[in-house]
């Protein structure tokens, strides 16, 4: 009987060390450094994530300061030393951009940005790469701020553990009350070992999430077409953009990349300045449909890079022409969304029955 007692005091403290050491192996790449409230400062590094209005900058000192962006914050790119800055919107502070953030502290640590600017080569470079950066980075501090909480319940279910050691050695001592006081101790670490499970489970899966905060799965997608050297929307194309801008609704979490290509006919640097102005007649279109500014990344214009059809018919001019507006779920964030299973068909299939 004593035996078995002393196997109960031992189950009870393994568990609760394996509770602790399954918590406190999960760290934090990052340290996050907060801003003095009310004090000026200048952050200079690279845009690490962004979500909505703010922006996570990691400095060089590897710490990450939180950037909130308001109405009155200017984004401006500079272009040289003799060409002065051009204002910029939001949507060019993507990740990979390096930037310099001035501004003031506030009560939540946060750099409350009045002016944030970046290289024009800086911006070329972040451009060129095919980025599917989620504006979710909020969400990967909650994830850990859950993390933080698990930790705390693993540390309580090891001073449980503690407490059932010291119950069983007085039962030592109460030799008439063995049997009956040894049931109750064993049901009291089976629901232990049972909550110390669920605590092991409840970390892994928060892990889960945070691993796949860079995972994108497409969602949505529409092609819109264009008559030759136009970018003016025509009806069809209006349709089709309302109808992508209805299913969004149903979305949490989404980004819309938007890419701009032309046909062969006339010169690349033409057709680079057509392009760039059909994606951004798209872009305006989403925005005046109430598709929030920040959810959609840097348009790009493409010119005539990405043919899906032949440049040497009619048809396939037609098919070239056109806009192609995708839109993009986190999977950590996706849960329950019951919007869209399965992506539209690009146009790679079919030509559309009324391409201008």
């Amino acid at each position: 009987m004593i035996r078995n007692y002393r196997s109960v005091k031992n189950v009870a403290a393994v568990l609760g060390c394996a509770c602790l050491l399954t918590v406190t192996a999960r760290a934090v790449e990052s340290p996050t450094r907060a801003v003095e409230s009310g004090k000026s400062e200048k952050v200079s590094g690279t845009i690490q994530g962004r979500d909505g209005e703010t922006l996570r900058v990691k400095e060089d000192s590897n710490s990450v300061v939180v950037v909130d962006l308001t109405q009155d914050t200017k984004v401006q790119m500079k272009q040289g030393l003799f060409r002065g800055k051009k204002g910029m919107e939001v949507t060019a502070l993507v990740p990979g951009l390096r930037v310099t953030a001035e501004g003031k502290g506030n009560d939540q640590g946060q750099l409350v940005a009045s002016k944030v600017s970046f290289d024009q080569n800086s911006y070329k470079a972040s451009r060129s790469i095919d980025t599917r950066v989620s504006p979710l980075e909020g969400r990967a501090g909650q994830l850990e701020n859950r993390a933080g909480q698990l930790e705390s319940k693993a540390t309580q279910l090891e001073s449980r553990a503690g407490q059932l050691e010291s119950k069983a050695t007085q039962l030592e001592t109460k030799t008439g009350e063995l049997a009956n006081q040894q049931q109750q101790t064993q049901q009291q670490v089976t629901q232990v070992k049972g909550e110390a499970d669920q605590a092991n489970q409840g970390v892994t899966n928060v892990n889960n999430r945070v691993n796949t905060l860079d995972d994108y799965d497409q969602k949505l997608a529409a092609t819109v077409y264009f008559s030759t050297g136009s970018a003016r929307l025509s009806t069809e194309a209006k349709k089709d953009l309302a109808d992508l801008v209805q299913k969004t609704k149903d979305l949490k979490g989404y980004v819309v990349e938007v890419a701009g290509f032309t046909d062969t006919t006339g010169k690349r640097a033409l057709n680079e300045e057509l392009s760039d102005r059909r994606a951004n007649a798209v872009v305006r279109y989403l925005e005046e449909n109430d598709v929030p500014l920040r959810r959609i990344l840097t348009p790009a214009g493409l010119a005539d890079s990405h043919s899906v059809a032949d440049n040497k018919t009619r048809d396939g001019r037609k098919m070239n022409r056109r806009v192609e507006v995708k839109v993009f779920v986190n999977k950590a964030l996706e849960g329950g969304t019951s919007a869209m299973n399965t992506p539209q068909q690009t146009p790679q299939a079919q030509a559309p029955a009324q391409a201008q």
